[in-house]
This record gives C-alpha cells, sequence and structure tokens, in this order.
C-alpha cells in the first residue's frame, strides 16, 4: 500500500466516524485530520474539501440487502436488517446513526433525503409494485425506521428489551399493513 492510499484511508477512516456520529456541520476538517493524524492540506489535495470527503464516506454505503431478496423475502428481509439491539460499538457509525445525525444537518440534509430516495425509497418502490407503491414504501420506511429509532436511540421499553426474533415478528406485522399485504 503506497503512503498516499495509507494516508487517503485514515481521513476516510477519520471522517466516517466524525461524519457519522457528530454531523457534517459540527465537524471541521481540522478535527478530522488530528483524529486521522495527517497535514489538513490534503483533505483539498485528495477530495476537493470537506464535502468531497464526506460524499466519500457515502460512496461507501454498500446496498441495502433487502432489496436483493426474492420478491417473498422482502419483507422478511428488510425487517430482519432493523431488528437489530442496540450495540454501542457497531451502532456507533453505522448508516442508520449517520441518517440521524445528518439529515437534519443545514448544508448536507438535502444530500441526506435523495440519498434515501435513492437507495431506499425508489429501489423499494419498483420491487413492491402495485398501486399506490410511492406511498406503500414510504409507509414501509417509516416502520422500519420509526422502529430502529425507539429501540437504538430512545431504548423504548417494550422494544429494546425483545429478541431480534420477536421484534422481527412485530415489523413483519406492521410492513404487511404498511404494503397492505393481506395473508
Amino acid at each position: 500500500m503506497s503512503k498516499s492510499n495509507s494516508t487517503k484511508e485514515k481521513l476516510v477512516a477519520a471522517a466516517r466516524e466524525l461524519f457519522w456520529t457528530r454531523g457534517y456541520s459540527n465537524v471541521s476538517v481540522r478535527d478530522i485530520t488530528g483524529k486521522a493524524g495527517v497535514d489538513a492540506a490534503l483533505v483539498s489535495r485528495y477530495f476537493g474539501g470537506k464535502q468531497g470527503l464526506f460524499k466519500t464516506t457515502l460512496a461507501e454505503i454498500p446496498p441495502w440487502d433487502a432489496l436483493t431478496a426474492e420478491p417473498d423475502e422482502l419483507l422478511a428481509k428488510a425487517a430482519e436488517s432493523f431488528a437489530h439491539p442496540f450495540d454501542p460499538e457497531a451502532d456507533a457509525t453505522n448508516v442508520f446513526t449517520m441518517l440521524l445525525a445528518n439529515v437534519i444537518d443545514p448544508e448536507m440534509g438535502g444530500m441526506i433525503r435523495e440519498l434515501v430516495q435513492a437507495k431506499l425509497a425508489d429501489p423499494l418502490t419498483k420491487r413492491i409494485g402495485g398501486p399506490d407503491t410511492h406511498e406503500r414504501a414510504a409507509l414501509l420506511l417509516a416502520v422500519l425506521f420509526g422502529v430502529a429509532l425507539m429501540r437504538k436511540n430512545f431504548r423504548l421499553e417494550g422494544l429494546a428489551d425483545k429478541s431480534p426474533e420477536q421484534l422481527q415478528a412485530d415489523i413483519i406485522r406492521l410492513g404487511r399493513i404498511a404494503l397492505e399485504i393481506r395473508d
């Protein structure tokens, strides 16, 4: 590995941790380069600036596995991906935390909303098909994100203490209602 690749990787790792937990506007280039232990000028050199570095961290987001599931497994896979209990280490820099930290950001909120639309809502809309697909996809995402928010961030009694299997069953029930899937 070349020194420049190593430096870039350090910058991206530091940026991911800080941007994804504190939000774009709450992080300075100096915060990132201090954490990475590199010169601040390298952010401009490698990424064109702070925004380019933020976009690089977003480019690392893998596709949502549920969207590649077979149609009859889509809801179960979606529920499974949102039913994990709170894990301080894993949840510190996960995509869900990043979305929450940045959707209200005055500079990057619009980009995050576009990302959710393009990477989650639009593909989900195409996968579920049928009437009112935009509304049904949005309702399913609201169920998934809402349950995860109450479980992981608020640690709401009744959700935080459920096993992933129990919560997944509950999410599937709510998801069927959101999608208007009848048994």
